[in-house]
């Protein structure tokens, strides 16, 4: 069989025609209002969020949120554990100090818990992950975060169209951010969003995220400023995959489905979940494995790799990333359910356009190969 990746995107004529139209007119760079406002709109309705703010990537978007809310040397932003790393570099770029959160070990979402435990008076804001799909416990974060009078970054790179309770995801913080890399539920090539209901908020990161130019004179720099803009070519790409989002959702969840009836069977594996009154849009099909050593993960990515299968592995926490803390000269605090994460599990294929048989054919396969290495290690 064909080499199966962990995803593809999904590309139609209507992206080319979206694109076409742009090129044809030469309205190609981040100024253009052919297709960037339009964009801009849709992505905040979907989202129930009255204002959206395009960038150029998912990690610029929360750079650009957490420059919005004046994070600055010496201020404490209490982040989810488990995440990709780009959740974590801007607040240090900033001139922040990242506070891991350690995570649940089901859903690997922030625990309220150890947030709650993690608050003290340099805490200027809180980045909350919606981890390879599944939302956060919001009601019980919201909560905390109102008491203390925190304001709240949604990490939202993993979970477009994910909800609670009907609620989408990006619309319960202060700000939600968005990534529309080539492996998301919907893609740009590169590119982010972030969301808002702060008509001010959304006024300040427009200005930073061009430069802050002036507004009488434009040479004359309101502050400091990026260049974070999106191009009009792939806001154009960017209007076309959310006419194809939801289906995108229920592709995805389909295919979680059809992995999880297959291996189910097999009582040393978490299988991912989705909580009551929530929706789950299954960014990747993750797993963690419930009896493993140091090297168990990487010898079945390596075999399932000889077999025409990508499979990665999850995700190191921040207090397990010892080159970058040493070169911050940071101690970070100890995340044990997140180390344990870090330690355990690996994604499998689950582009959308993934067929039955490749989703029968890696399931099969994957049992296999752990049962194999399972008698090796007994």
């Amino acid at each position: 069989m064909k080499y199966i990746p962990v995803a593809k995107p999904v590309i139609g004529m209507r992206e080319m025609a979206y694109v076409f139209r742009a090129l044809i007119r030469t309205e190609i760079s981040g100024y253009s209002k052919q297709f960037i406002p339009r964009f801009e709109s849709e992505f905040a309705e979907m989202c129930d969020s009255k204002f959206g703010v395009s960038v150029n990537s998912g990690t610029s978007a929360i750079h650009l949120a957490l420059a919005a809310l004046g994070v600055g040397s010496g201020d404490e932003v209490l982040v989810s554990a488990y995440t990709n790393m780009a959740t974590f570099f801007p607040v240090l770029q900033l001139g922040g100090n990242p506070i891991p959160i350690d995570v649940d070990p089901i859903t690997f979402n922030m625990d309220p818990q150890d947030l709650r435990n993690s608050i003290s008076k340099r805490t200027k804001a809180i980045i909350v992950v919606h981890i390879f799909g599944h939302p956060a416990p919001m009601e019980e974060i919201i909560s905390i975060a109102e008491t203390f009078n925190i304001p709240i970054i949604e990490d939202c790179a993993e979970a477009h169209g994910a909800k609670i309770n009907g609620k989408t995801v990006g619309s319960f913080g202060t700000i939600g951010c968005f990534s529309f890399y080539a492996n998301k539920l919907m893609t740009t090539g590169e590119g982010g969003m972030l969301t808002t209901n702060s008509e001010t908020l959304r006024d300040s990161m427009k200005s930073i995220a061009s430069l802050s130019f002036g507004k009488t004179n434009k040479f004359v720099h309101e502050r400091d400023g990026y260049n974070f803009r999106l191009t009009n070519i792939q806001a154009a790409i960017g209007i076309a995959q959310l006419h194809r989002l939801s289906k995108m959702i229920r592709n995805k969840r389909k295919i979680a489905a059809r992995y999880n009836h297959i291996l189910k069977a097999n009582r040393e594996l978490q299988l991912p979940i989705e909580l009551p009154g929530y929706t789950n849009v299954y960014w990747m099909y993750h797993l963690k494995l419930l009896s493993y050593n140091s090297d168990t993960v990487d010898k079945l990515i390596a075999r399932l790799n000889y077999f025409g299968i990508e499979a990665r592995r999850g995700f190191v926490p921040y207090s397990d990333q010892l080159n970058v803390l040493h070169q911050f000269g940071i101690m970070a605090k100890v995340t044990p359910f997140a180390s344990v994460a870090g330690e355990s599990t690996l994604y499998l294929p689950s582009g959308p356009s993934l067929s039955n048989r490749k989703i029968k054919y890696i399931a099969k396969t994957f049992l296999k190969v752990f049962d194999e290495i399972s008698q090796d290690v007994s």
